[in-house]
């Protein structure tokens, strides 16, 4: 080595020695999308039935097929936000900078603002764990980075429902999403990795390509606020194709002489080999993907105990075996929406003494299952049952020291009798006060508190309430997020009943920003959801009654509906085929509900 090149490389170990070992490279800036990579799908929208090259399965083609586009044009729909798996593949701008500790200066977060929609995204930097699984699940989801040399690696958990692709193909709430951002330059790559257990059965690898713009690329702002576009479309009515009834999904493979088993999609499209098939059967030539391992995020795992959520306001949910328990807590007390079962009342009741040493005033029962109503009768004898307490003085000194029990008296009538082979329930387990009509309302902890009737939908007694300065909707069983709704055909029960419930609870829902927060709601079973989540299960619930109502027109008998499958698009994020309430029991009692006459 020449003494000239010597003293370069002294110099050259000099400077990398003055560079701290957590220094990474910079992704600050403001970039501007570059649209050649999948320009159809990324700018006009693909075409319907264009499922090449995803390695999706029956279920999620079952619903592309079942798509039309004329569901966008309900109010719900209108201002619904690409989420964060997608929202890349837009004609957007993107803004990207770091979010530090003033003390120790230290990364805390990686910030990006997306053009699309308004979206704002956080990406934690500083170690903290994924929320719990009964978390509210957002557009965006919840993000942590880590530099891996002078890449960003991500991991996203807790998103709502998506695309996969924009011609009705899905992505589900369990999906995961791992991500790595490279920069070269004035370029940065932009690598997905989706994970989705309901709809994908291999992982989903999608590159999008971004450079730094030289000024303000502006266009920063989407407003949105729905209006009613078509008028006259009957309330709840959800525009679908029936299975086998979709007319546009063969031009797509006939415009471009693609077979039409090769659009329709499939993991096997995914690997160089499937060349070789086209080339043998028909001289072309599909895409390729190659395959990637990933890190898969993870949540942080379901307590054995009773876990405390805070949604909004005053207003609480509390997650244990059996149903949600719903809290409202203020200095006068505590409401509860319901009990859970029986063997969890003393973890309940701990529980709420971490938040409040006041006294539980009023119990409202949504309906008069044991997992909803369990934990009634220990409660009760806690706090002090009317049954129980003798009168003194009068009987509205004698209420301020008990627990009010609230509910429709249709579930007073059930507890209080036998009821399908069940024994009368405990004195101390009934409702004190019952109501008969649509509605009763209840002032407390400076909140108005509603309750509303909800007729024939899980049983005909079930109640929802409302929170209205919290803004909080407890649905009971009306709305589940990990299965189907179950129809209690015995007790009055239908679906189109349930389906009218989740119409009053979008009724009461307003999001506050695209689709997203604004009212939150309380599910029976499963995560906190605001009207973005309740709204895909009405879709769904309806799409599922028009297939029904269209058999039942042609005369299918029950099984052969069952044999039909009318539920396998959802089977795999609501299904079972075992446990108290599985797919045929449901496809069974929803066929029952819309052949029998409702009274």
């Amino acid at each position: 080595m020449n003494p000239l090149s010597r003293l370069r490389a002294v110099v050259l170990i000099a400077l990398l020695a003055g560079i701290p070992a957590s220094a990474q490279i910079l992704l600050s800036g403001d970039w501007i999308a570059l649209q050649h990579e999948d320009q159809i799908e990324r700018g006009p929208g693909p075409d319907l039935g264009d499922y090449l090259g995803l390695p999706i399965n029956d279920a999620a083609r079952l619903r592309g097929e079942s798509w039309d586009s004329s569901r966008l044009t309900l109010q719900e729909h209108q201002c619904r936000v690409h989420i964060v798996s997608y929202i890349y593949r837009g004609p957007l701008s993107l803004r990207i900078w770091e979010e530090k500790d003033p003390e120790t200066q230290q990364v805390i977060a990686i910030r990006n603002y997306i053009s699309t929609y308004e979206q704002s995204r956080t990406i934690w930097m500083d170690g903290r764990p994924h929320p719990s699984p009964s978390a509210a699940h957002t557009f965006m989801g919840f993000s942590t980075g880590k530099w891996e040399g002078d890449i960003l690696t991500v991991n996203t958990t807790h998103l709502k429902m998506g695309w996969l692709r924009r011609n009705g193909l899905p992505e589900s709430d369990r999906a995961t999403l791992v991500e790595h951002f490279i920069r070269h330059g004035n370029y940065l790559t932009h690598v997905s990795l989706i994970t989705d257990p309901v709809y994908l059965t291999e992982t989903l690898i999608k590159t999008e390509d971004f450079v730094i713009a030289d000024h303000d690329p502006g266009n920063w702002l989407w407003p949105c606020e729905y209006v009613e576009e078509i008028t006259g479309r009957p309330k709840g009515e959800v525009p679908n194709f029936l299975p086998g009834e979709n007319p546009f999904l063969k031009e797509f493979p006939t415009r471009y002489g693609i077979p039409e088993e090769t659009a329709l999609g499939g993991a096997e499209q995914t690997y160089p080999e499937y060349q070789l098939k086209l080339k043998a059967k028909a001289g072309m030539f599909a895409s390729t993907l190659s395959g990637l391992s990933q890190e898969q995020p993870s949540e942080s795992p379901p307590s054995a105990d009773v876990e405390v959520l805070p949604v909004q306001g005053n207003v609480y949910m509390l997650v244990g075996k059996g149903g949600n328990v719903t809290l409202q807590v203020g200095p006068s007390g505590v409401v509860m929406v319901d009990t859970g079962v029986a063997p969890q009342a003393d973890k309940i009741l701990a529980a709420i003494r971490k938040l409040s040493n006041k006294p539980v005033k009023y119990i409202i029962n949504t309906q008069a299952d044991l997992d909803h109503t369990g934990g009634n009768e220990s409660l009760a004898k806690v706090f002090g049952s009317a049954t129980a307490v003798s009168v003194v003085n009068t009987p509205g000194a004698t209420a301020t020291q008990t627990v009010a029990i609230l509910a429709h008296q249709k579930v007073l009538n059930r507890m209080s009798a036998p009821d399908g082979g069940y024994p009368a329930r405990p004195t101390a387990a009934w409702p004190t006060d019952t109501y008969v009509g649509e509605e009763k309302e209840l002032y407390f902890n400076g909140e108005g508190i509603q309750m509303f009737h909800i007729p024939a939908a899980h049983t005909d007694g079930d109640t929802i309430v409302y929170f209205r300065k919290s803004d909080v909707v407890s649905a009971g069983d009306l709305f589940l997020t990990d299965s189907y709704p179950v129809i209690d055909l015995k007790r009055g029960g239908s679906l189109q009943g349930v389906i009218d419930g989740l119409n009053r609870i979008l009724d009461l829902a307003i999001p506050a920003h695209h689709e997203e927060g604004g009212t939150y709601v309380i599910p029976g079973r499963g995560r906190i959801c605001d009207e973005f989540d309740v709204v895909e299960y009405r879709d769904m619930l309806t799409i599922f009654r028009d297939r029904i109502q269209a058999m039942i027109k042609k005369g299918l008998t029950l099984e052969q509906v069952k044999a039909a499958r009318p539920t396998s698009d959802y089977d795999p994020e609501y299904g079972a085929t075992a446990g108290p309430w599985t797919t045929d029991m449901f496809v069974e009692a929803a066929y029952k509900s819309l052949t029998q006459k409702r009274p």
